[in-house]
């Protein structure tokens, strides 16, 4: 064991004054950032001392980030730096999130148990005199910004209380509820409501097309685009309610079990209040039957609509009977209300959790307005989590995205310390600290004093038809046959159509809605290659963003620091 080892930073001299702070730029911007140091003997004369891999020793470095003392608020703008009085806290990655522990001043020097180390590795060089020395350096993270300021803090039993500090990240499970449930049931709603339109009276009399439409009258003979809006609203729903009741199976099988009547399995707990609650609740979100046969009303002659499924818990469980779930994930063709329900493979009931003309399924009791639906929505979220067990009954995939906690919008300010270890010397020779470096920040991805990485998009030169008929169409899209089918949907409309479709009787003409079904050649299902030239679709894109930008001036006015043109002589298209 080497008695007196010490690290020295290269970043640690004190710096010049500036009147800038020291910002380190991102990776993007093509700035690259070391930390070096040497590790020295304290005893002059004494060569650097070697590593030993086979005793365990190690040289890494940490980041900390600087905090004034006393009690943090990250609604607070920060004071100016004070390198003599802020703190140092310690960057602790855990499974369950990142956070920032408090180390007080006079730690500074200790390394935190849990605190990220990053690595260092050696580099050899050749002295004036020529000895040979070894230098440990380390690429410093600044492309981890975002990682480091949307890290909360750790409470400590002797740091002051925070006043309003980040909060901890939710339970992982609740993204899957967030993300395929309760979210998309809020789109559904809003869909709902822009179409209320639809559902009182016509707006032009002179119109002989539009029938009025009131909420107590049964319609015999749908509107367009209520029949419309409602096959959208009713697809979203099945496939909400199948991803719903796949969610609690998986995650919460207790709640399945009490929801389908069942006891608890051998050996487990009877069903807590938690558990309880959610499902009283589910059994409450209902479709207010009184409505179903309005809703079920068809035109005369179409084929004996689907029944209504009177509780959403009636509805998790008819999903997931028969072959529901099967013919949910095989389906090519859009839901049709006039086609018979006995020949498709759509599922034989309707809940839709959302309707333009009828209150939507939510809780009782039951409301037309959506910020009252939006919270009965959350609430029926926050049951959920409640009612999840302590311990993941299954695997639940990572989001990093989503999960990440709401950023310090505050300026950042580190120091990195670096770190020797000789774990077999006991806890007499404890973990070894250099000194801090100089304090820095971290730039931001646009950081408007960021240098600008240059970027030149080569556009065709000669874009006459000679010119452009020489690129090669070297550039395929792969099309299944059920994106065929949609695309040939598309193809048939024109900017005529789209600007009928919202001019009023008689110049009013809707869009085509029919669903051809995926393409077909002599009865065979096909997909289709594409071949196209990226040159002439790079034209198309430059200007499409001329024409987009110009029209969003009115809003931003950015065109003054937006493009910038310069002549070149003798640039030609042709010899």
């Amino acid at each position: 064991m080497v008695a007196a080892v010490g690290i020295s930073s290269l970043l640690a001299t004190t710096p010049p004054p500036q009147q800038r702070p020291f910002k380190l730029y991102q990776p993007a911007h093509q700035r690259f950032y070391l930390i070096a140091s040497s590790l020295v003997c304290q005893r002059v004369g004494l060569p650097d001392h070697a590593i030993n891999p086979g005793r365990h020793e190690s040289a890494t470095f940490v980041v900390r980030r600087m905090f004034p003392p006393g009690r943090l608020d990250i609604n607070v703008a920060l004071p100016e730096f004070n390198a003599n009085t802020w703190e140092e806290y310690a960057f602790i990655a855990t499974k369950t999130g990142n956070s920032w522990r408090r180390i007080p001043k006079d730690d500074s020097a200790t390394l935190i148990a849990g605190e990220e180390k990053l690595p260092l590795f050696p580099l050899n060089y050749v002295q004036d005199d020529g000895l040979k020395r070894r230098m440990l350096a380390g690429l410093i993270p600044v492309g981890k910004r975002e990682a480091y300021m949307a890290a909360g803090f750790r409470k400590q039993p002797d740091d002051p209380e925070p006043v309003n500090e980040i909060p901890p990240p939710p339970d992982p499970r609740m993204h899957l509820f967030w993300s395929k449930v309760t979210e998309p049931w809020k789109k559904l709603l809003e869909q709902a409501d822009s179409g209320t339109s639809l559902t009182k009276g016509i707006t032009i009399p002179e119109d002989p097309a539009d029938e009025p439409v009131t909420q107590n009258i049964p319609v015999i003979n749908l509107a367009p685009k209520l029949k419309s809006l409602r096959e959208q609203i009713q697809t979203g729903s099945w496939y909400i309610i199948l991803d719903f009741a796949n969610l609690l199976m998986k995650q919460t099988p207790r709640v399945w079990r009490l929801l389908n009547g069942q006891a608890p399995e051998a050996g487990d707990d009877p069903f807590n209040a938690d558990e309880s609650a959610l499902v009283s609740a589910l059994n409450n979100t209902i479709f207010n039957m009184s409505f179903a046969a309005a809703l079920r009303e068809r035109p005369p002659g179409s084929p004996i609509p689907s029944p209504v499924q009177d509780s959403l818990t009636n509805a998790l469980i008819a999903i997931k009977s028969g072959a529901n779930e099967t013919n949910l994930e095989n389906l090519k063709t859009a839901y049709d209300r006039s086609k018979n329900p006995a020949n498709e493979l759509w599922p034989q009931f309707l809940f839709p959790l959302a309707d333009p003309q009828f209150p939507a399924a939510q809780m009782n009791p039951q409301t037309t307005d959506l910020t009252q639906s939006f919270a009965k929505v959350d609430a029926l979220a926050a049951l959920i989590q409640k009612a999840l067990p302590s311990e993941p009954a299954d695997e639940v995939p990572i989001n990093p995205l989503i999960a990440q906690q709401p950023m310090d919008m505050r300026e950042g300010w580190y120091v990195i310390r670096c770190v020797f270890e000789r774990p077999e010397c006991g806890p007499l020779d404890p973990p070894l600290l250099s000194d801090p470096t100089r304090e820095f920040q971290m730039a931001g991805f646009f950081d408007p004093d960021a240098p600008a990485r240059p970027i030149r998009i080569a556009l065709p030169i000669d874009t006459s038809p000679a010119g452009l008929r020489k690129f090669d169409k070297n550039t395929a899209f792969m099309i299944s046959d059920m994106l065929c089918g949609q695309i040939n949907r598309v193809k048939g409309m024109t900017l005529a159509d789209l600007v009928l479709s919202v001019l009023p009787w008689p110049f009013h003409k809707d869009l085509p809605t029919s669903d051809g079904g995926p393409c077909t050649s002599g009865g065979i299902e096909v997909g289709m290659m594409c071949s196209l030239s990226i040159p002439i679709i790079t034209i198309c894109a430059l200007l499409m963003l001329m024409i987009i930008v110009s029209l969003l001036d009115i809003i931003f006015r950015w065109m003054p620091f937006f493009i910038f043109c310069f002549p070149l002589p003798k640039f030609k298209s042709k010899s």
